[in-house]
């Protein structure tokens, strides 16, 4: 059973959790997707606190503008009973015929991954290996139809993924966990580009979300944007936004140094208690120590299925 673990999309792939750790003495897991969404959190915590409630782990969550805007959620959790048990069931009957009409797809073809969950090879490496360069790369992240998404001053209102990302937190704090949100950097030029057409609207709505939620939910933010937050280097990036693992170490050897507590084992509850789901086939305990996190109620949303999630993050 991992001790830390990984969550966000396509960005925190790279999270080694070999390095986490050798820094800690804590094994560790990725549990990070490309595309990964909040709800994807939510339905991996609730697994792992169902199956394992006397090991809560510590949680490192790497976040971006564009997590909390809602995008179609991953068939696997609709198809997938281990996972599909966490959602209400009226949102599973109404994305059921959707997601078994997705094409099946393996997603091992042309990736490679760790025991521990880490990416280790991908398109961004084949294309690396072939030759082609990070300047080559930032131009996709610098034409005119990016930098125009990237300034539309479009921020998420009361989404679906707000509902989800909020009640993971409650699932984490119920088990002792504080979990680390880290905001992820850009490279520094794709970074100036975004900031010069007005990408600073998300970021601002990003960092005020996350100061309201404090309020009622205990967690810590890193705000590591920028990369001189953590000794990154420019060119230790694929794209725009995606680290490589040399850069992702660095990140991670910045958040032990700066916030050693965060990665203390949580102590568990004195009477475990599984997240509670309105599934009639789900396993709710009835201990009074600690109270059942129910999923947030189903309510239809507009999705955005213009583009990839994780090409802007």
């Amino acid at each position: 059973m991992p001790r830390v673990v990984v969550y966000g999309g396509s960005r925190g792939l790279r999270m080694d959790p070999a390095t986490i750790k050798r820094e800690t003495g804590l094994p560790a897991f990725n549990f990070a997707f490309h595309n990964g969404r909040p709800e994807d959190a939510w339905a991996v915590t609730d697994w792992l606190i169902d199956n394992h409630p006397d090991e809560p782990p510590a949680v490192i969550w790497c976040l971006q503008a564009t997590t909390l805007a809602d995008t179609p959620m991953a068939p696997g959790l609709i198809v997938d009973k281990r996972l599909s048990q966490a959602f209400p069931t009226a949102l599973i009957n109404s994305k059921m015929k959707w997601a078994l009409r997705k094409p099946k797809r393996n997603l091992l073809s042309g990736r490679r991954f760790g025991f521990d969950g880490m990416l280790w090879w991908n398109s961004y490496d084949r294309k690396r290996a072939a030759g082609v360069t990070l300047q080559q790369s930032l131009r996709n992240y610098l034409d005119a139809d990016m930098l125009a998404t990237a300034g539309n001053r479009k921020v998420p209102g009361r989404t679906r993924a707000k509902a989800y990302f909020s009640r993971t937190l409650l699932l984490l704090n119920k088990h002792h966990i504080k979990p680390l949100i880290v905001i992820m950097p850009y490279q520094p030029k794709v970074l100036r580009t975004f900031l010069s057409v007005g990408w600073g609207v998300k970021q601002r709505a990003l960092r005020t979300y996350l100061k309201k939620l404090r309020l009622y939910r205990d967690f810590r933010v890193v705000n590591c944007l920028d990369i001189k937050t953590f000794g990154g280097s420019p060119n230790g990036f694929y794209d725009g936004a995606h680290l490589t693992a040399g850069n992702s170490r660095r990140l991670i050897r910045y958040l032990v140094r700066k916030l050693p507590g965060y990665f203390r084992v949580p102590m568990p509850a004195p009477t475990p208690t599984p997240s509670a789901s309105p599934s009639p086939s789900a396993s709710a305990s009835a201990s009074p120590s600690v109270s059942p996190v129910t999923p947030p109620a189903y309510t239809p949303v507009p999705e955005d299925k213009s583009a990839p999630a994780d090409f802007l993050e």
